[in-house]
């Protein structure tokens, strides 16, 4: 059998820049966000994306916040050995109040240029202390306008969730203000404690220890 390969996703809007300072226990591929188009359904968002790459049977598939949405929602389709969670919503999972009464406010037809850009870099924040990584990570996101912002949230209030055809592993961050701590009927979960959404800054030795000692192992 051919040695598995590992592709990772960023988290909405960034890219690979926000690993810089993060060890995977693995030789990682990192991929990087495309335009979405309009009118685009998450699912053809993600053939369109991970379809560009060589991605086989054996094969891991690791995705940060909304990168673990999109790796789930492609594994519902095509067959990987495992699809990997970092801070990210698990498919079972529901989502916090907050992204409903987003969705109630309309804010997603009416806000005007960058509202929409502020309020998710105010939600990154919370629970954040000050630092070079979250200052990185807010300059990636610059990369992309309004309208892809708008693309993103709504993608994830209309996620159909389609169960993924390979297990999920999911790590989330006890003090992530994003997505809910909410365990899986049959996957593994595990939880950072003390850890917000920018948890690969501050718990990197911890989710690469867990990532080499538990997942690890179960790689072909």
């Amino acid at each position: 059998m051919s040695e598995c390969r590992v592709w990772v996703l960023p988290g909405m809007g960034a890219d690979s820049r926000i690993f810089k300072s993060f060890k995977f226990p693995w030789n990682a591929t990192y991929l990087e966000w495309i335009e979405p188009k309009t009118e685009e359904s998450l699912s053809e968002y993600a053939d369109r994306l991970l379809g560009a790459y060589p991605i086989k049977e054996n094969d891991l598939i690791f995705g940060y916040s909304f990168g673990g949405i999109v790796a789930q929602d492609w594994a519902s389709r095509n067959k990987v050995q495992r699809v990997v969670l970092l801070n990210s919503l698990h498919y079972e999972a529901d989502l916090r109040p907050v992204f409903k009464n987003i969705a109630a406010t309309g804010i997603l037809r009416w806000a005007p240029h960058g509202m929409i850009l502020s309020l998710i870099k105010f939600m990154t924040r919370l629970n954040t202390e000050p630092s070079r990584q979250l200052d990185l990570l807010l300059e990636t996101m610059e990369q992309f306008d309004c309208q892809y912002y708008r693309w993103v949230l709504r993608a994830i209030l209309h996620w159909e969730r389609p169960a993924p055809l390979a297990p999920v592993d999911t790590i989330l961050g006890e003090l992530d203000p994003v997505f809910s701590i909410q365990k899986p009927s049959k996957d593994r979960f595990w939880i950072l404690q003390g850890a917000t959404h920018l948890s690969f800054t501050t718990h990197s030795s911890q989710i690469s220890n867990l990532l080499k000692e538990k997942v690890d192992p179960t790689l072909v």
